[in-house]
């Protein structure tokens, strides 16, 4: 990475500031104009085309980027050739990995087949510039010690180690005494990383001086946001990232900002005032990332933050679309099941954590009207069980099979999701649209 180059587009992070949305949406429709004019140009699959709006563009679905992978990024690089290297440099912890003159990554493959993003080094510097603005608590001229416990480092990680500001990797893959050793070795200011290590770090009492700390890679429970505070004395904020690019970060007030200086964010309605979000980045150039959908539902909060900061507020990110159970509501004549409907993975997780004892668990619908319910200790089970269905009850759903399971043993480099739907059940209720 080029050093000057990180810390001009950190500077221009800084002072960045916007009155308000209108002067928001100026600053994207400038930016956007440019990325709609050049699309043709860059990217094969919109060879012919010349929008002018962002709606004459078609949303992508993960299918349909996978289809289509060489045709969505400028040095017509295939996807298969991607991921072999990508999973290559995995296997040997090495992330190095470039192909025609681009840093290939892997994704988590958290909803199904794995896919790969492409960084150019222009890129990666400002990644790791607008990063910087958004995370140290006191500016670089303050000073901090970053760890950063993540499935894979390389160059989108190791930006601008030295002066005030160094920076540590600790691989994810380590087993899990080694990982708290080499994050208690680092003593770090600042703690990056997955929920379910923030939560073994607090546990471990490892007896670091954080100033602060910043949740990655997996929806982070409100219940584990809070044994991690009770336990380092320090606000578990948010880092909101995907293989679309960086998504948006939590303030200095702590509210979940979406990155809408670098992204646009169109809202498809998933109900109950929840939305799955359509991203086009502004910047990206070496992978088109134009109306993207992301499989997560987003919960706005009820108002702009008190910090000034004009862009959208995410209250929670409470987990993607296919954690959603899908379940039949109860028929007021009491006859025969009505219309699935859906029963978000927040309000799984209140239930089932609302039950006394109940430390872990892991919900998966398996079947229409079945779901799949482990927790630690095992003999939580029943209380579990009952919260959960009289939750469900509460909500108007007809009571599903609970059967018991196990939690499957830890993988650090699986993200973990407490809350799912097989595959085979298919969602119900109505196509959401675009707003």
């Amino acid at each position: 990475m080029s050093r000057a180059r990180v810390l001009w587009h950190y500077a221009q992070a800084r002072r960045r500031r916007f009155a308000d949305r209108d002067d928001l949406a100026s600053w994207q429709q400038r930016h956007l104009r440019r990325v709609l004019q050049r699309a043709p140009q860059r990217y094969a699959f919109y060879a012919g085309t010349r929008p002018r709006a962002l709606d004459e563009l078609p949303v992508l679905d993960k299918p349909d980027v996978l289809a289509h992978f060489a045709e969505l990024n400028t040095r017509g690089v295939g996807l298969d050739a991607c991921v072999a290297a990508a999973r290559a440099a995995e296997r040997g912890r090495d992330f190095g990995t470039t192909l025609r003159g681009l840093s290939v990554g892997l994704s988590s493959g958290t909803s199904g087949r794995q896919t790969a993003f492409l960084t150019s080094a222009a890129e990666r510097d400002r990644w790791a510039g607008e990063v910087l603005a958004r995370a140290l608590p006191r500016g670089l001229l303050g000073g901090a010690r970053v760890t950063l416990v993540l499935r894979a480092g390389g160059p989108l990680y190791e930006s601008v180690d030295g002066g005030r500001v160094s920076f540590r990797f600790v691989d994810l893959a380590l087993d899990h005494d080694r990982l708290l050793e080499h994050v208690r070795a680092s003593a770090p200011t600042v703690l990056v990383a997955p929920p379910s290590v923030l939560v073994a770090v607090a546990r471990a009492d490892l007896g670091l001086r954080l100033e602060r700390v910043l949740s990655a890679a997996e929806v982070l429970d409100p219940h584990d946001a809070a044994t991690v505070e009770d336990a380092l004395g320090v606000r578990v904020d948010q880092v909101y990232q995907a293989a679309e690019g960086f998504l948006g970060m939590s303030c200095g007030l702590g509210a979940l900002h979406l990155a809408e200086d670098l992204v646009v964010v169109e809202r498809e309605d998933a109900g109950d005032g929840r939305f799955v979000p359509v991203v086009t980045d502004l910047f990206r150039s070496s992978q088109a990332v134009l109306r993207r959908r992301l499989g997560d539902v987003l919960v706005p909060a009820d108002g702009p933050c008190a910090c000034g900061d004009p862009t959208l507020v995410v209250r929670e990110v409470v987990g993607r679309s296919d954690d959603v159970l899908w379940l039949p509501r109860r028929t007021r004549a009491g006859g025969a099941p009505g219309d699935a409907a859906p029963f978000h993975p927040d309000f799984v997780r209140a239930a089932v954590l609302a039950a006394p004892g109940v430390e872990d668990f892991r919900v998966v619908q398996t079947a229409p009207s079945t779901v799949r319910l482990a927790v630690e200790p095992a003999g939580a089970f029943e209380r579990a069980s009952r919260s959960l269905g009289d939750a469900l009850a509460a909500a108007g759903f007809v009571a599903p099979d609970v059967v018991p399971g196990e939690i499957e043993p830890w993988d650090p480099l699986v993200k973990r999701r407490r809350v799912r739907r097989d595959p085979s059940v298919p969602a119900g209720g109505v196509t959401p649209t675009t707003r």
